[in-house]
């Protein structure tokens, strides 16, 4: 139970990672990772419901330490999402006010939940048969409502509290890394006409990352003297986009386990398609 857990959660967390990546927009970005993370948690219900635990030890880990981590997930990904499509239009300081406020909410949960938060960032157990195992018939009347609602075969009465802790801690470090940036005036790239057009790459970054490295490997850009990173600062200003850390893109490319130049061969092949289409008709 727990292997097969940890394996689905690395899974989601490269896919994750991928998403992050491919998406500037965090509105995009988020709605993308919830259908990940919503996708692998029912993966992970339905194995947990067709398969059982070795001896309580074990139900209390997954409820504790395994199980939160995918669902705080989701719970960030919401925050996210509410945070951006909530966020003024206005000034700066509209902004900061806005954002400030949200980190007050997060304070307002941490003190009404303080006694829980201190339990488990202290590593404490005593409470650990009542708050992770199922079937907890004893009535807590703190709880969140919702919680009478939940399938409580694959939930218990603080694994939801637990991944609302850890989304919380990460949604904290995003608000402040935003404040951040308002503080530092970072503006928005701004856009370089191109007779008085602008292209906008509307494919994924990895796809464009592995372009360039087709187009570096087969050495057409200054009789093969161009460095990767130059050709890759070029396309970037071309189509206004940020591709990171183009090296680590590559490695991710290069380890794919199944077709190592899947945009390539979709070029190619959808290429062929259209002329085969324009010789017969």
């Amino acid at each position: 139970m727990i292997t097969f857990s940890r394996t689905l959660l690395c899974e989601l967390e490269e896919e994750l990672h991928a998403i992050s990546f491919d998406y500037d927009n965090p509105i995009n970005m988020s709605d993308n990772s919830i259908e990940s993370t919503i996708k692998h948690l029912k993966v992970l219900k339905k194995f947990v419901l067709e398969n059982q635990f070795q001896n309580n030890e074990d139900e209390i880990q997954f409820f504790k330490k395994v199980k939160p981590k995918f669902t705080s997930k989701l719970i960030y990904f919401k925050k996210i999402r509410k945070l951006e499509t909530g966020k003024p239009l206005g000034s700066k300081r509209m902004q900061r006010e806005y954002l400030e406020q949200e980190l007050n909410k997060l304070n307002i949960y941490f003190c009404e939940n303080k006694e829980f938060y201190n339990y488990y960032r202290l590593g404490s157990d005593f409470m650990d048969n009542r708050f992770f195992t199922r079937n907890n018939d004893e009535i807590e009347y703190n709880l969140e409502t919702f919680y009478y609602e939940l399938d409580h075969r694959f939930s218990t009465t603080h694994d939801f509290k637990v991944a609302t802790v850890l989304a919380n801690e990460i949604f904290q470090r995003y608000i402040e890394n935003k404040i951040r940036n308002l503080s530092n005036n970072k503006s928005a790239i701004i856009q370089t006409p191109l007779d008085n057009k602008v292209f906008k790459w509307t494919g994924s970054k990895t796809d464009l990352i592995e372009l360039i490295y087709a187009l570096h490997t087969q050495k057409v850009f200054n009789d093969g003297k161009a460095d990767l990173a130059e050709i890759a600062k070029c396309f970037e200003k071309l189509f206004d986009i940020e591709l990171g850390d183009i090296y680590r893109a590559c490695n991710e490319i290069k380890n794919r386990k199944i077709k190592k130049t899947k945009f390539i061969d979709a070029l190619s092949e959808n290429l062929n398609k259209r002329f085969y289409e324009q010789d017969y008709k």
